[in-house]
């Protein structure tokens, strides 16, 4: 079933809701008309275990939901989500990842490719899914309001603490912490979003940038050299992109 829904659609219905209808069991899909103020679906799953079969089967990217309001994955759901297409133009409310043991995350962390999460608002990361922080993605330019760290402690965000990955979670706006343990598990996870979150400049916002120094160029004023994050400025091709 899950494939066979395309851009958030099904026989010409619009995608309304997955729901749980028992734990680590079966899930309802609900599908409605669609219409312009479409907020999204609800998309919720709590799988007790993927097959080997269904993660080589489906790609990254390759379940298409349209846009997506709430995400919600428990458990070994967790390994769904790189495999959901996510819309660089559909903002997503809340994501929310819980894992119990490690062994759910299955091979997430061995993962060399982030996994892209786009536009998101609110962002819940519970037990040992905060381990994922290393992983995710958010688009350039996103600001997320609140980032929730739930039930954190030192023995479980491990290989959190050995990574030395960069993260790309663009500009956090709350970092929340509940229930974590009373550990330095805070202190911790605050300095590696302090030391090794990356924000990145838009190549939209660095082209308007640059034709604010173009102009002084015109009127005799020296343009600095440095590119958006130092160095040396990128030559353009005629499009304007850079050329590599």
């Amino acid at each position: 079933m899950l494939e066979k829904i395309k851009n958030g659609e099904y026989a010409g219905k619009k995608l309304k809701m997955i729901s749980m209808t028992w734990p680590f069991g079966r899930h309802e899909f609900v599908f409605g008309k669609g219409d312009a103020g479409d907020e999204g679906a609800d998309v919720k799953f709590d799988f007790a275990k993927i097959s080997a079969k269904t993660k080589t089967r489906i790609n990254d990217g390759e379940l298409d939901f349209g846009k997506i309001r709430y995400l919600t994955l428990y458990h070994n759901a967790v390994e769904v989500l790189p495999m959901l297409k996510i819309h660089e133009d559909k903002r997503m409310s809340m994501l929310d990842l819980s894992c119990d043991t490690l062994l759910e995350l299955g091979s997430l962390l061995e993962r060399e490719n982030k996994i892209f999460i786009g536009l998101v608002d609110r962002v819940w990361l519970r037990d040992y899914a905060i381990n994922l922080l290393t992983k995710i993605e958010t688009q350039e330019g996103n600001e997320m309001t609140e980032l929730i760290i739930f039930n954190g402690s030192l023995s479980k965000i491990e290989p959190l603490l050995e990574s030395e990955e960069k993260l790309y979670l663009e500009e956090i706006k709350d970092l929340v912490f509940f229930l974590c343990e009373n550990d330095k598990t805070k202190e911790k996870i605050t300095e590696i979003l302090e030391t090794r979150n990356v924000i990145r400049d838009s190549w939209a916002d660095y082209l308007s940038r640059r034709k604010g120094l173009s102009s002084k160029e015109g009127q005799g004023e020296e343009a600095p050299s440095a590119g958006p994050r130092g160095g040396a400025l990128p030559q353009q091709n005629a499009n304007g992109l850079p050329r590599v």
